[in-house]
């Protein structure tokens, strides 16, 4: 129980310690000076009145205000005006002209010919599909053979319409 009442009073005493040595730093010694009365005489209210004349003569009639004065409770408004939207006449974009369409590119592979004199004919390989090709033959629906030539052979896309050729350059 001493020990506690012993702390207590440490504690206390610090405290005040603190409290008497706090208008020193934030008070300048002439404001302290002004505050405490030369004489015993006077009320609190007098010695207030007193320190706040002194200030205002000390101060200059220029010198700004030490506080700065603003409305806290002034009403604010979170409104943004819209940006101004100018029209301006865009230039119209002409559309480019659709690209033609077009047959995808031959799947066959050139592996030989033969001629025999009457007819000619054609090897060519489809993936794993090995194709004997003669003039007028149609192939899984899809491509005819229009004719075939010493160097190439030329073959109609049948959905489109469109003309390929595959070269079939003479073999030694």
């Amino acid at each position: 129980m001493n020990r506690q009442r012993g702390l207590f009073w440490l504690v206390f005493l610090a405290v005040a310690g603190v409290v008497a040595l706090v208008p020193d730093y934030f008070f300048p010694p002439e404001d302290i000076a002004a505050v405490r009365p030369a004489s015993g005489k006077g009320s609190l209210g007098e010695l207030r009145s007193d320190s706040t004349a002194k200030k205002a003569e000390a101060r200059p009639a220029t010198a700004p205000a030490d506080v700065p004065r603003a409305n806290l409770f002034a009403a604010h408004s979170w409104y943004v005006a819209p940006p101004v939207v100018r029209q301006v006449a865009a230039p119209v974009a002409v559309a480019a002209p659709a690209p033609r369409p077009s047959a995808p590119p031959l799947p066959f592979r050139f592996i030989g010919r033969m001629d025999d004199g009457k007819q000619r004919k054609v090897f060519v390989l489809d993936g794993e599909t090995l194709h004997v090709l003669a003039a007028g033959d149609v192939i899984d629906g899809t491509y005819r053979v229009e004719r075939i030539g010493d160097s190439e052979m030329t073959l109609v896309y049948l959905p489109m319409h469109l003309v390929q050729s595959l070269a079939v350059g003479r073999t030694p």
